[in-house]
């Protein structure tokens, strides 16, 4: 290339793609980089149709389960439980103890008890509803092959009459075990009502069930209470029969025992000490008394007389008259007739004075004779009841114990036949411990399933599986695609993404539409490669080499492309042919290829240089060397390039693929630039790293082979072929096909649809 010739500048590759500076610079080692927002909405994109196959799948099948599933019916009873002793707030609400709320939780297992659902199932006859109970030939379960067949539990030989008996069994509690099942009992937050839901195939059985799982529990209840309360009465009667018989044998055991033994109280020594202390009194008395009257006995007059009412009169009188004599007597002498008649007077009171004064004397002596005998027959009897009392002690003890048990069970008798009549007069109908507060309805619409629900939900759930189907296919998909792929796992920029012309490229090569299409999006690219080299070397002739990981990744392709874009543009191009192994450039050099010269057999100018229409050369391989790893190590190479160099513009070395040979590792030692050919969608990144740690010196960049355009931008990584797939205006057709008849495009599309299907199963 001449001084004088300017650049041409890149038009398809954004700024992320090309790194000006990285061809010369060490290969850095491989990075992870960080899945974000963009990324998973670029995935979505790239995989929308496998999530969108998926989903309606998915949708299908739920559909086809709606349609073909058994409605599940639900309907509810509702109940409330009242405890006796609830407070009520001023607010008006219900204020539960701890005690309270284990009554009403206690209500909730009693409900949900397997005695309640089996007399439910007996009234109800769910022993013959094909819904409840097992039919005789219903297959059994995987536990029971399991137990049988794995664990060698085998059934045990029995009697046929008792293997009846247990299948019956067996058969019942399955019955019971599958109502639990469709029953659901739920307190109603931490309020006193509980609701009972039932669940069945035909809503009116599920309305029936729950109505009759609570009539049921409440008809227990009644009868329970009423068998309780009989049950209790014939045991208090009994009761009562056998303390009566009891009372009245301990009665008549104390009443013997006080007969035979004479005693009349429980406590003759209490008894006795207080007859004792009364009759001192009663001595104590006498004792005066007699004093008293003996001392009257002795005085003629004085006290003695004085308590005589007709003695005191006399002696009254005698005063009175002798009083009147005086003064008779005084005033009108002895002689006066009314002083006689008072002297007379006075003679008749004196001696009847003498005679009650002698009468009073006896009986003043008569009563002290009696005080004494009295005062001896009291000091005999207090002697005789303290020695009866003393006496009497010790047997009173067995008689208290003896009154104690009568008195205890006569307090036992009186208590059972007050609790005996409080029961019978009690009123036998009893208030139930829950009441109803709505029964359960006819259900309009089944339960389960909700055809609305379960289709949000499994359009959700479907969804989702795709997202992370395509997710992990996405993160299966370990080939390379996209230049952040390249720069990401190498460290290298892409220099160019070429596109596919693999398919219908029969009649003419595939570097020919460089020239029959120069504004293709092959041409494009190819042009857009040359203007990378261009720009990263330099002016002055440069020395390119070709190769990729593995064998048909392209690289021939891109080498005689590339030559074609610089003879297209007035640039002296040669492309070599180093791979010795497989020649893919196919030309007439009649033996003196590179192998000629590198042998020795052929100098420079006897090369047969065969010009693709006068726009580019190529030197071809010739004959099959015997050692190529031999001729590629030959001195001659270097003089070979430093002479093609001095003749030509752009010297492509097309070498080998670089991990089954060395040859392109000793071929970038003469060279200024270094391409890696990577196939997309075919190249692993572990191949392309590996193939990177095989070269001791930089590689200039990438090119990214046979890419999809269409099917890459459907993808949205969001990258230049992303945005520019789109303008189909811009670029011409770069298949004839696509520009000619409509059976052709047809063939052309069948054919790419077919490649993606093949690479959509191997996760490509």
């Amino acid at each position: 290339m001449s001084s004088g010739d300017a650049l041409i500048v890149p038009s398809n590759l954004s700024p992320g793609e090309i790194f000006m500076g990285a061809a010369r610079a060490p290969q850095p080692s491989t990075r992870t980089g960080y899945f974000g927002v963009h990324d998973f909405f670029r995935m979505i994109r790239r995989r929308w149709i496998l999530i969108a196959t998926l989903t309606v799948l998915g949708m299908a099948m739920t559909i086809i389960v709606l349609i073909n599933i058994t409605p599940i019916y639900s309907s509810s009873a509702t109940v409330v439980v009242q405890p006796p002793d609830a407070e009520t707030s001023v607010t008006g609400t219900t204020i539960l103890s701890p005690n309270q709320e284990t009554q009403i939780e206690t209500k909730v297992e009693m409900l949900r008890s397997r005695r309640l659902a089996r007399a439910a199932a007996t009234t109800l006859h769910l022993d013959d509803d094909p819904e409840f109970a097992r039919k005789p030939g219903e297959a059994r379960g995987v536990g029971s092959w399991v137990r049988e067949v794995i664990l060698g539990n085998r059934p045990v030989e029995v009697d046929p009459g008792l293997r009846a008996e247990a299948a019956e069994r067996s058969r019942s509690e399955g019955v019971v075990d599958r109502l639990l099942d469709k029953v659901d009992i739920m307190r109603v937050g931490r309020s006193s009502t509980i609701k009972v839901t039932a669940s069945s195939e035909d809503p009116a059985k599920a309305a029936l069930i729950a109505n009759r799982l609570v009539e049921t529990y409440i008809q227990g209840g009644l009868k329970n209470a009423k068998e309780s309360r009989d049950k209790e009465i014939q045991a208090l009667t009994a009761r009562v029969v056998q303390v009566r018989t009891a009372m009245q044998q301990t009665d008549g055991a104390a009443a013997s025992f006080r007969a035979a033994h004479g005693i009349l109280a429980s406590n003759p020594e209490v008894s006795g000490a207080a007859q004792v202390d009364q009759s001192a009194g009663i001595l104590a008395q006498a004792r005066a008394e007699s004093a008293y009257a003996s001392r009257l006995a002795q005085l003629s007059g004085g006290p003695a007389t004085a308590t005589s009412p007709l003695l005191i009169e006399l002696r009254q009188q005698e005063a009175t008259l002798s009083r009147r004599l005086g003064e008779l007597s005084t005033m009108f002498g002895p002689g006066y007739p009314d002083v006689v008649k008072t002297k007379a007077e006075l003679a008749t009171i004196g001696p009847r004075i003498a005679a009650e004064t002698t009468r009073l004397q006896g009986e003043l002596s008569a009563v002290s004779a009696a005080s004494a005998a009295r005062r001896g027959a009291i000091d005999a009897s207090i002697s005789s009841i303290r020695s009866q009392a003393l006496a009497s002690g010790g047997q009173a003890v067995a008689l208290r114990g003896l009154e104690r048990k009568a008195e205890a069970t006569n307090t036992l008798y009186m208590s059972l036949v007050a609790a005996l009549n409080a029961k019978i007069t009690a009123p036998v109908d009893v208030d139930p411990d829950i009441s109803i507060i709505s029964r359960a309805s006819l259900p309009a619409v089944p339960s389960y399933p909700i055809p609305q629900r379960v289709l949000a939900v499994a359009m959700l759930a479907f969804l989702l599986l795709g997202l992370i189907v395509a997710f992990v296919v996405d993160t299966m998909d370990t080939t390379i695609r996209t230049a952040a792929q390249v720069r990401r796992l190498l460290g290298i920029p892409t220099l160019a993404m070429v596109p596919d012309l693999s398919d219908g490229r029969e009649d003419e090569p595939v570097h020919a539409v460089v020239e029959s299409k120069p504004r293709s999006r092959f041409a494009e690219a190819i042009r857009n490669l040359l203007i990378e080299l261009e720009s990263r070397h330099g002016p002055g002739s440069q020395v390119v080499v070709v190769t990729s990981p593995l064998d048909g990744e392209g690289k021939s392709t891109v080498a005689t492309s590339l030559a074609a874009a610089a003879g297209a543009v007035s640039r002296r191009a040669v492309v070599v042919d180093f791979d010795l192994r497989r020649p893919n450039i196919e030309a007439d050099c009649k033996g003196n290829g590179v192998v000629g010269y590198l042998t020795g057999r052929a100098g420079l100018e006897d090369l047969p240089v065969i010009q693709e229409d006068s726009h580019f050369s190529v030197i071809a391989v010739g004959d099959t060397p015997m050692d190529p790893g031999a001729l590629i190590a030959s001195p001659r190479l270097p003089r070979m390039v430093n002479a093609l160099r001095q003749h030509y513009d752009l010297v492509i070395l097309n070498a080998p693929p670089i991990l089954p040979v060395r040859d392109a590792k000793t071929l970038t030692e003469y060279a200024d630039s270094t391409i890696l050919v990577l196939r997309w969608g075919m190249t692993s990144p572990e191949a392309a790293r590996v193939a990177m740690e095989m070269f001791e010196r930089p590689i200039t960049g990438a090119v990214i082979n046979m890419v999809d355009y269409p099917a890459h931008a459907r993808r949205g990584y969001g990258d230049a072929i992303h945005h520019i797939a789109r303008l189909t205006k811009y670029y011409d057709a770069d298949d004839p096909a696509e520009a000619g008849a409509m059976h052709k495009r047809l063939l052309r599309s069948w054919r790419r649809s077919k490649r993606r299907v093949v690479e959509a199963l191997h996760f490509n």
